[in-house]
């Protein structure tokens, strides 16, 4: 499966790339360029759009995100430990519709004896984004698919969001192959602006999981919050510091959790690292 991914992966780009070079080749009316005097050749013929045209369709949207962190904790649990692991993530959008490849490779994965750099997990995620105007209403809808060595799973997913003070957004996942598992997740986030361009990023959020194929659990679950300063380099690329906080909600949480870590007492996890972002 995940040579599978790893191949329509690279598909996915090389039909991306050479799409944008058929695209920005094409064939416009010319506008030749007098020759220099002297010269016997004409100077090359610069091809033009029509007016109004552009190269790339405005609506097209790229983003490479690429994440260098101390800790993998998702959804509060602990994926790694004692390793630097680097999340490249690209999205590529067209009128309100994604589509997401995240990658979490391990540079020392515990789970291997010879804890050697490891692929570990690739997710391919497709969504839709709209906005409702009058009602200052945000949502996104999509499906994604996790394979993490040696399981993979799915879900659907909602997400609703106000453009309003705190940016609040309510999201609902639902797995659809492992079992019948939901999880909720209401957060909010603000930035301010800390010096010329720069702001300071902080959000937070909390979940209750309803869980009741695999773990048997239903109860408030996982907090995280996050801190983090964006600094633009220029137009399209910036770097964030950040770092986060993630701890249980419930007694049952507590003890879910650290069962589940790979070393089975820690429930709370301080972690961070350095995010580059490129926004084409």
């Amino acid at each position: 499966m995940k040579a599978s991914l790893r191949t329509i992966f690279l598909s996915f780009l090389a039909v991306i790339v050479m799409g944008l070079g058929t695209y920005s080749r094409a064939e416009y009316p010319a506008t030749a360029t007098p020759a220099p005097a002297g010269t016997a050749t004409p100077a090359p013929v610069e091809a033009t759009p029509p007016a109004g045209m552009k190269l790339v369709p405005a609506d097209l949207t790229a983003d490479l995100n690429v994440s260098f962190y101390s800790q993998y904790i998702w959804r509060g649990y602990q994926l790694s430990k004692d390793s630097l692991v680097i999340f490249p993530q690209l999205t590529v959008g067209y009128k309100g519709f994604a589509v997401t490849t995240w990658v979490d490779l391990d540079t020392r994965y515990r789970n291997d004896p010879s804890k050697k750099f490891t692929l570990q997990e690739t997710d391919v995620i497709a969504s839709y984004s709209n906005s409702i105007a009058p009602l200052k209403l945000n949502y996104t809808m999509g499906w994604i698919l996790y394979d993490f060595q040696p399981k993979k799973n799915q879900e659907l997913f909602v997400t609703l969001g106000l453009d309003t003070i705190l940016k609040p957004t309510f999201s609902i996942y639902n797995e659809i192959e492992i079992g019948q598992a939901w999880y909720f997740q209401l957060g909010v986030a603000h930035s301010f602006a800390v010096y010329k361009d720069w702001s300071l990023d902080l959000a937070g959020s909390v979940s209750y999981l309803h869980d009741k194929t695999d773990i048997k659990f239903g109860n408030f679950h996982d907090g995280n919050i996050s801190a983090g300063v964006k600094i633009p380099l220029n137009n399209y690329l910036s770097i964030k510091p950040n770092i986060q906080w993630s701890f249980p909600l419930s007694a049952d949480a507590c003890r879910q959790i650290k069962a589940s870590g790979l070393d089975g007492h820690q429930n709370t996890f301080v972690y961070g690292g350095i995010i580059l972002d490129l926004a084409i």
